[in-house]
Order: structure tokens, then sequence, then C-alpha cells
């Protein structure tokens, strides 16, 4: 898939390149949950299973799932005693989830100083640990997001309400759309996921003000999205405007809707 770079004022030259290099050789997520219907079904076991193959069809059977938490580690340092140490610093132990993601956000924005990587280590794309982005205290998109989850995660945010995204944006008007890196948090309020951007688009409105991610035009769609434990891989589908798909281990939630549960129900 090519990548174009995105080159504004805010965000500099970032080349976030989807990550198929990282797939495995293992069957997809849609081969592991889909299975084999028995060739012996009654009416409602038959049911349950045309119910199921319609959810999997619709809801996730095109992404792929690396799981390799030493390999997100690498950028995600959770737990770390450095970073928590920091994060200790920034934010007060009893403060809610939504207000250490802000403060986080802030201090980031506040502290570490936009670079290219090109301008930084001479390569055109180079991720690093946060703990290296701390100490040059400057770093590009991704390294920016990787900083923002990693202090989230090491502060006691619910590792399941935070993901780093890669993938395609489009800011409007002076910003020109391409690749970026952006964390997004799943807030308190209305349970809803929203952007906590370090670089191209930095809103530092309160979490209940801030557009749901899914509504959000400016955030356009999604290479990967990388969580604590695990990679999900989404070149052929979009998490940023369908993102509650998955429960915090990975697995597909169900997506049982209103008519089938009542034909469910009426079965039962």
């Amino acid at each position: 898939m090519p990548v174009s770079s995105v080159e504004a004022s805010t965000c500099g030259s970032c080349y976030l390149e989807p990550l198929n290099t990282l797939g495995s050789d293992k069957p997809s997520l849609y081969d592991q949950i889909k299975g084999s219907p028995s060739s012996r079904m009654d009416s409602g076991t038959r049911l349950f299973h045309t119910i199921s193959q319609l959810n999997q069809h619709g809801y996730g059977p095109r992404d792929r799932i690396a799981w390799d938490p030493f390999f997100v580690n690498v950028w995600l340092q959770y737990p770390n005693d450095i970073i928590k140490k920091l994060a200790f610093t920034i934010v007060d132990r009893h403060d809610s989830d939504d207000v250490k993601i802000e403060k986080i956000q802030r201090w980031v924005i506040g502290n570490i100083e936009y670079m290219p990587d090109e301008v930084q280590y001479g390569v055109a794309e180079l991720w690093v640990p946060p703990v290296m982005v701390l100490h040059t205290m400057k770093g590009d998109c991704e390294d920016g997001a990787f900083l923002i989850m990693s202090l989230g995660l090491n502060a006691g945010v619910n590792p399941s309400n935070l993901r780093m995204y890669g993938g395609f944006v489009d800011a409007g008007e002076g910003a020109p759309s391409g690749s970026h890196g952006w964390v997004a948090y799943r807030r308190d309020a209305g349970n809803e996921w929203v952007a906590v951007d370090y670089s191209y688009y930095p809103d530092l409105r309160p979490m209940d003000e801030r557009v749901p991610l899914k509504n959000d035009d400016k955030y356009v769609d999604d290479y990967f999205f990388i969580t604590s434990t695990y990679i999900v891989f989404t070149e052929a589908t979009n998490r940023i405007r369908n993102p509650e798909v998955y429960y915090s281990d990975g697995r597909v939630k169900p997506n049982i809707l209103s008519p089938t549960g009542s034909l469910l129900s009426w079965y039962a």
C-alpha cells in the first residue's frame, strides 16, 4: 500500500508504513473463529451458526492479529520504572483516567520537541522506545503517541481503553492528507473513543468535549492499531469508524443485532 507523507507545521513528515511485514503464517483471525459447522445440526444449532457467520463476516473477518507482547512492549515499555516515576510527577494517583490522559497529553506536547526522524536520526522513519524519546526530548508523531500511551499505562489507566493507531489523516485546509500515528482513548463520558494526538491535530479540550473518533473526519482510516498486548492489522477494515470489535484480550465481541436477538428469544 503506497503511503504518502504528512507535511504540516505541527507534524512535519511522517512515513508510517502499514506493518505488513509483521504478519505471521498462522491462520487469520477469521480462519480461527469461523470453524466448521457440524454436518448434523438441529434447527436451533443451525440458527445460532447462521447468526455467528453473519456476525463474523460483518464484524472483523479480515483483520489479522499478531500476538506478540514482547514486540509491543518494545515501544510501549509497560511496566517501566523510569516512565512510571515520570508519570506520577505529571498526574495524581487519585485522578480519573480521563484527567490522567489529559494531563499526560499536555505534558508531552509541552515538553517533547517535534523533530522528523530524518533530521534527528538521518533516516526517513525510525520507531524508537519512549525512554529514548525522553533522553533526546525530541520525536515525531509515533514517538509522541507511544510516549503518551506508555505514560498512561504506567500511570494506571485501564489498558483496554488505550490504543495507538497508525493510519491516514486529512486535517483539511492548510494541512495535507497523509500517514500518521496517534493515540485513541476510550473516555468515561459515553464510553466513546477519542483522539489523543501529539502532533497533527492536538486537541487539548477536556475529554467530554472532544468529538468521538468515529465521527471525526480528520481521521480517515487505519492501517493497524496496537494495544498493550497485541497488534491488529486492519488493511481491509476501518476500526476508526467501527472500533468496538475486540475485547481487551483480543477476542471478537458478539454482534447479535436486535432482529436476530428477538428471533433467538422467540425460539428459546
